[in-house]
């Protein structure tokens, strides 16, 4: 499993902006396109941003510094909630995922932690939930979220930008 992770590479101020950019971003009711579960009947809420929402947040310069935008896809800014089940999913071996932790705040006892597997699903790597973060990883790695306990925030936001390697 090639998880990177970069701590501390987004200032405070850009990530307010773009906190600030998905609380006020159209969020759609939709299951997952791209996952190879066979329970598609699960909706979650999600934005679609384009390359230049991304640029009008000031994120990409940081996502810019991990991986290149040569082979952009797609961007969707993932809202859970307390209460919300999460399936195992990939996104394909030809996906490169970078993944941005969206909320200002977040406690340990709040849960929420991004969970990878082996391909056989059973060794496990926990990531916290760390404002802030960036996550780089193949799109083959099955993973799934852990929900967030009902005494953090109402909301746990996350920006996945997804890389097709192919192109």
């Amino acid at each position: 499993m090639n998880i990177k992770i970069y701590d501390d590479s987004v200032p405070f101020y850009i990530r307010q902006r773009v906190y600030d950019f998905i609380v006020h971003s159209t969020f759609v009711i939709k299951g997952w396109g791209d996952s190879d579960d066979l329970e598609i009947s699960k909706s979650d809420l999600h934005s679609r941003w384009s390359l230049e929402d991304l640029k009008n947040c000031k994120l990409y310069p940081y996502i810019n510094k991990i991986h290149s935008f040569d082979n952009f896809d797609k961007c969707v800014v993932n809202l859970t909630k307390p209460g919300d089940y999460h399936y195992t999913h990939t996104h394909g071996e030809e996906t490169t995922v970078v993944l941005y932790y969206a909320n200002l705040e977040w406690r340990d006892s709040w849960a929420g932690e991004t969970i990878f597997y082996d391909k056989y699903k059973k060794n496990i790597a926990a990531y916290e939930y760390t404002p802030g973060r960036l996550m780089k990883f193949n799109g083959i790695a099955p993973h799934a979220i852990r929900p967030q306990s009902f005494n953090g925030p109402q909301y746990r936001f996350t920006i996945s930008i997804f890389f097709n390697e192919l192109s």
